[in-house]
């Protein structure tokens, strides 16, 4: 049996510089140019749909526990408390090298719920595809008769 080499990448999350979840996981058979590959981007943007429904569905429930705090203060509300942009931002790594970012605005959800942002009940689906995907021989690197650069 062929033995295979095993590469070791990253998972992080963060808000601004402040990490959400960061997951270290190793690749069996990794290929670099996956990394250019259709499903990597349709991956990261479910993942970027993940913590947007998510902080959805808190914010839901956050306004529904504070409505008459809301309704007496919409100032509550206010979700540009803070000083500066906050943005929600997606990295994969190997070897210590971002070969993955997606970034979004967080400022859409209030500081309770962006601030309390928890993926873990989704981090084991995250980590078993982001595997399959670098470890897949027969991806798709072509859309709407354009290439990706591999």
């Amino acid at each position: 049996m062929k033995e295979q080499k095993i590469t070791k990448m990253e998972f992080l999350l963060t808000l601004n510089d402040k990490i959400i979840v960061q997951r270290f996981f190793n690749v069996i058979g990794y290929r670099h140019e996956n990394r250019n590959s259709i499903e990597i981007y349709q991956l990261v943007n479910q993942i970027r749909d993940i913590v947007i429904h998510d902080s959805k569905m808190k914010t839901v429930v956050y306004m529904l526990e504070n409505q008459d705090l809301i309704q007496s203060n919409p100032e509550v509300m206010k979700t540009s408390m803070t000083e500066g942009p906050e943005k929600f931002n997606i990295y994969v790594k190997v070897n210590e090298k971002t070969i993955c970012h997606r970034q979004f605005d967080a400022k859409l959800f209030p500081p309770k719920v962006r601030y309390t942002v928890d993926v873990r009940p989704h981090i084991k689906n995250i980590l078993a595809s982001l595997t399959d995907i670098f470890s897949a021989d027969n991806l798709t690197f072509e859309y709407l008769g354009l290439t990706t650069n591999v």
